[in-house]
């Protein structure tokens, strides 16, 4: 092999992993992560997670599908590395994703034509690049898109055996192993529709193919419960808006429209080039992408090899292989929802990078542990899955944000409650203790429904609220450890306003309190500078610099 030829080879692969590290090493907000690795920990003891077993409201319901085999992996990965050994495994997929991409679109074209649609294509899979499953399937689809690629080239459907194994192995990991056999049959179609790079009797044979690759989906212990899963999860905007769910939106998604917009452009500016099969697929693509959030790399991963191959065909007429690599480059840099340095001065590695202390409160948890708490809770539903990872089986949540995990009318019914206080006390009449989310209110998080007059704030931080029942199985906690002044949301120089009164030295004591609680916080030590502790006043001019 050529020396020359050789060192692109390091210098793309070194990319690839570099690209990849980028999108792994940093921090990341995540809630969905914390049910997988509960999961993932019950399966390796040889319990595959067939209810709700997190839950104590619904702990027998059916789970019709999940993906153990990545839960079951990552859990691993945890256990040998932590965090850092989680962001590995993400990079590993990231990598394996741009990876076959490049080798899908090296087919039709240069490599400077591959890299530059990666470097377009980078922040419109940013926006998604975060460590859950549909990682598995950004890697599995680019994979089907190679072995398209290939079919394509031979003029012969074998290079599609392949996608039988891989939507096998793909079953056990992540649901949409469904869009690589849509993937491969809508290529099958239009090539006995219309031959265009196989003949009828191959295409026949590709949506043979792809016959038996929908039978390999349910190659997994849940069987067709993959195809029910899916049916569920379109379900769900109709009764609940999540965000992975929603449209995409300016600026946060801008990578993924300045993607969509170049693409149009270019297959647009060659319209002797389009086929049936490439328009209908940028079409469905770009569709899926505008309608939901979760969907918006779609587009990068199918129309790589096909942009490429436009891109290519300028170089061939003489355009300049740098100067389109300089304004791939800069298109990326333009797209980009954050300034690009923000990506190196970022990096953070290790589980303290996974658990932002703003979403995930570490000593919240201690705290539930020190206490004793237990039993039955209801939380806010973007901590459902940390709390199971940290406090299951003796603690069991209302709810979590796996929306198929649960039926309908609980979370129909958790909507309803919030807009009546009755309803909202009938509804937790069966829980003696509350962790509600700091940061996120909304009407799945029990923000403002729980009433001063009947629960007690027993610890909180910029993360979470503890709350307790004044007379139930916590009261005692209740009397010894209540905020009754120095509360989530209170204006400390208000609340410092009383300490020259009867309850100085409760004020005080809160304000230590909150120190220890929420050492991040502001509160707290503002009201300790107040009350004359010259040593809080300098670590309050330090928050305030933030």
């Amino acid at each position: 092999m050529p020396v020359s030829s050789t060192r692109a080879r390091v210098a793309i692969t070194a990319a690839i992993i570099g690209a990849a590290a980028l999108l792994s090493v940093r921090s990341a907000y995540e809630p969905d992560l914390w049910w997988h690795l509960a999961q993932g920990r019950e399966t390796v003891t040889g319990e595959l997670v067939r209810a709700n077993i997190f839950s104590f409201t619904h702990p027998q319901y059916r789970q019709v599908f999940t993906p153990w085999l990545f839960d079951a992996g990552l859990y691993r990965a945890w256990q040998w590395g932590g965090g850092a050994a989680v962001q590995a495994v993400q990079a590993l997929l990231l990598a394996a994703t741009f990876a076959f991409l490049f080798a899908a679109s090296r087919i039709r074209a240069p490599a400077s034509a591959a890299i530059a649609v990666l470097l377009l294509g980078f922040f419109a899979i940013e926006a998604r690049a975060i460590p859950r499953p549909h990682l598995v399937s950004f890697a599995g689809l680019a994979a089907c898109v190679w072995l398209i690629e290939r079919a394509r080239a031979r003029g012969r459907a074998s290079p599609l055996f392949l996608a039988v194994p891989l939507v096998a192995l793909w079953s056990n990991l992540h649901v949409e192993c469904v869009l690589g056999v849509v993937l491969i049959a809508g290529f099958a179609l239009a090539e006995m529709a219309w031959p265009v790079a196989l003949s009828r009797r191959e295409a026949f044979i590709a949506l043979s193919v792809a016959g038996v690759a929908g039978l390999a989906t349910m190659a997994n212990p849940y069987g067709w419960g993959v195809l029910y899963y899916l049916y569920e999860n379109l379900a769900v905007p109709g009764f609940v808006e999540i965000a992975e769910l929603a449209p995409p939106y300016w600026p946060n998604y801008r990578g993924f429209f300045v993607f969509l917009g170049v693409a149009a452009l270019l297959l647009l500016s060659q319209p002797r080039r389009l086929s049936v099969r490439e328009v209908a697929l940028f079409v469905l693509a770009a569709a899926l992408g505008l309608r939901f959030i979760r969907l918006t790399p779609l587009v990068v991963i199918v129309t790589a090899p096909m942009l490429a191959a436009r891109v290519g065909a300028l170089v061939e007429r003489g355009l300049d292989r740098r100067a389109v690599l300089v304004t791939a480059l800069a298109l990326a840099v333009a797209a980009s929802p954050v300034p690009v340095s923000r990506l190196v001065t970022g990096l953070r590695a290790g589980s303290a990078a996974l658990t932002p202390s703003a979403f995930f409160s570490a000593r919240a948890v201690a705290f539930i542990r020190q206490e004793g708490l237990s039993g039955p809770l209801f939380n806010s539903n973007n901590l459902g899955g940390y709390l199971a990872w940290s406090l299951y089986p003796d603690g069991r949540v209302f709810q979590d944000s796996r929306l198929q995990a649960y039926p309908r009318a609980h979370f129909e019914g958790i909507l309803a409650a919030s807009r009546s206080q009755a309803e909202w006390d009938a509804l937790v009449a069966g829980v003696e203790w509350a962790v509600l989310s700091t940061p996120r209110p909304n009407s799945l998080s029990g923000a403002g429904r729980f009433l001063p007059t009947e629960w007690a704030t027993v610890f909180w931080d910029e993360a979470c609220e503890i709350l307790v029942r004044r007379d139930g199985r916590y009261a005692g906690l209740a009397s010894a450890r209540e905020y009754r002044h120095l509360r989530p949301g209170s204006d400390p120089f208000l609340v410092a306003g009383g300490l020259g009164g009867a309850d100085g030295d409760r004020i005080r004591d809160e304000a230590r309190r909150q120190g220890l609680d929420n050492p991040d916080g502001y509160a707290g030590l503002m009201v300790l500078c107040l009350a004359g502790d010259a040593a809080s006043c300098p670590r309050t001019n330090r928050r305030d610099s933030r």
